[in-house]
């Protein structure tokens, strides 16, 4: 009797001891990242990639590109943008902070700033010059952004942890990068060189000096872009030289081929590179360059780099996302991030290395293309809708300037000029909306009064409020209907052919599969966190994705 009280008096005690032993292992293995935590995390963001364009050109890959991270990765169908005013700056913010425009403050490419009276680049900052390029080239900095970056939070929690970013456009490499990267690098359009600024260091480093000094960009502006294959295999796209497509004016053409050393010599630089397929193969090998030359992800320490292919948001700008150019890009691209992922394989194993390849916005149809399908089509042009929005206010109030800025589907009101004259903002505003929901194309014009005093849970109004910042956003936001395209900066819209993007995850000991649950933009940042293990950007309220996590996956469906 007294041995088994004995026993069952020692029993619970060893018990404890095992689960404080397996606790320790756990909590060690939790802490270090175990075998799992990747030493190199990869962004790569296709610009202007609409997920259908996975299906669309299906057909035309490869099997080392796209076909090989859905093959052999995790696939989500059903990503979502999350806000209302979906463009470059924006998403770039959102990808890198994990939070909306309303949180990290990036509201749009720019906005109008009250306090000054001035449009307000996202990324503009005059303290910074150029290196490596021209010195006015240099004006950009992170500064708007008002939350920590993925980035930001390794590089706190681990300092030996390195963070670059590249893109040819600088908005997609600042705000890629955060505000502790390593370095920031983006093309200068005379010199195709690549650059950064005096915010992130005072010079380039040599290997970078070595890569422009090869003039690679020489290679690819002597040639002529010209279909890769057979011209009657590219029945994924309009005919070439679609009336839709605006092309190089300064060649006269929207169909191949293009000379583009012509092109060269008439703009005297390289800015037309970007508008080329040339201009992601010149992106990809400058990324390859950067991770060898920094030695990325050789140490326990994990580094991450963010990789813009900035290219297809270009080549969209003149010729449309259904064009033959565009399948041709794409086509091309695929190879690219083929060699992109052959480097990857070679130099750290699939399981040593994480990517995730998503894009920061989509893109809309032209209005000639979606009038030939019988869909909805129109083209906003709100300069004519704002000088009759003057005219209207002068009569109902009294003659003064009301309105001070309109900035990407946005109106600004003149609050100092309001109060003084003894109106109420509220009724004002009003006012206003009532006038702007009657112009053609336009389905709703929201208050900013009604979206600071409401609280939606989903639907439009929720991507509204997402993408409103009461110090950033104008009074009246406009919500333009389906197929309706503003002139002529063609900003985003709430409808999915700018809010489905893809992301495919892959690597880091992932099976293949796929989620069908939607999952957002945003999610990616707390995701790559929890797999780091390190702390999520400081206003990033989203979750990780879980069933990444938990690997709940069933097979990719085309």
């Amino acid at each position: 009797m007294m041995g088994f009280v004995t026993f069952r008096r020692i029993r619970p005690l060893v018990l404890f001891l095992m689960l404080m032993t397996v606790g320790v292992v756990q909590l060690w293995a939790f802490s270090s990242g175990g075998d799992k935590k990747p030493r190199l995390v990869v962004r790569v963001v296709v610009e202007q990639m609409r997920y259908e364009m996975l299906l669309r050109y299906w057909d035309r890959f490869g099997a080392d590109g796209f076909k090989k991270l859905i093959d052999g990765g995790v696939v989500c169908r059903n990503t979502r943008i999350g806000y209302a005013q979906p463009d470059r700056s924006s998403g770039f913010a959102t990808l890198a902070t994990g939070s909306y425009p309303s949180m990290h403050g990036i509201v749009a490419d720019g906005w109008y700033d009250r306090l000054s009276s001035q449009e307000k680049l996202a990324t503009g900052h005059p303290a910074y010059q150029g290196v490596g390029g021209e010195q006015d080239n240099g004006h950009y900095a992170p500064h708007n952004l008002m939350t920590s970056t993925t980035g930001d939070e390794l590089k706190m929690i681990d300092p030996h942890s390195k963070v670059f970013s590249l893109g040819m456009h600088p908005a997609s490499a600042v705000l890629g990068a955060g505000k502790m990267a390593d370095g920031a690098f983006w093309m200068d359009d005379p010199t195709a060189n690549w650059m950064t600024n005096t915010y992130y260091m005072d010079s380039l480093p040599q290997w970078t000096s070595a890569f422009n000094a090869k003039n690679l960009e020489d290679i690819y502006m002597e040639r002529r872009w010209e279909l890769l294959l057979s011209e009657s295999t590219y029945r994924a796209s309009t005919a070439d030289g679609d009336d839709s497509e605006e092309g190089f004016m300064l060649l006269y053409r929207n169909e191949f081929p293009y000379n583009l050393q012509t092109l060269r010599r008439k703009a005297r630089g390289y800015k037309y590179l970007k508008f080329t397929p040339f201009g992601n193969t010149y992106t990809k090998d400058f990324a390859l360059a950067l991770i060898a030359n920094e030695k990325l992800g050789e140490d326990e320490h994990t580094d991450l780099i963010n990789i813009a292919f900035s290219a297809p948001a270009y080549v969209n700008e003149l010729f449309g996302p259904r064009s033959v150019e565009m399948e041709d890009l794409y086509i091309r691209l695929d190879r690219e991030i083929g060699h992109l992922l052959t480097f990857l394989e070679e130099r750290f194993s699939k399981d040593r290395v994480l990517v995730v390849m998503t894009s920061d916005r989509g893109a809309a149809d032209s209005y000639e293309y979606r009038s030939r399908q019988r869909l909805a089509a129109s083209e906003f042009r709100p300069s004519q809708g704002l000088t009759l929005l003057r005219s209207y206010l002068n009569v109902v109030y009294e003659p003064a300037d009301w309105v001070t800025n309109y900035s990407h589907r946005q109106i600004y009101l003149d609050h100092g000029l309001i109060d003084q004259k003894g109106y109420e903002i509220n009724d004002f505003q009003e006012t206003v909306a009532r006038f702007m929901v009657k112009k053609s194309g336009v389905s709703y014009a929201v208050k900013s009064s009604t979206i600071q005093n409401s609280s939606y849970s989903e639907g439009m109004m929720k991507m509204v409020q997402n993408n409103f910042h009461p110090a950033r956003s104008g009074d009246i936001f406009l919500v333009l209907a389906p197929g309706i395209v503003e002139m002529p900066n063609r900003s985003g819209s709430i409808y999915s052919y700018d809010t489905h993007i893809p992301m495919i995850w892959w690597g880091n000991g992932f099976p293949e599969g796929t989620i069908n649950n939607e999952v957002n933009l945003r999610d990616v940042a707390p995701t790559i966190s929890y797999l780091l293990n390190i702390p999520y950007p400081d206003a990033s309220f989203s979750k990780p994705i879980l069933p990444l996590i938990e690997q709940e996956r069933i097979g990719f469906q085309r």
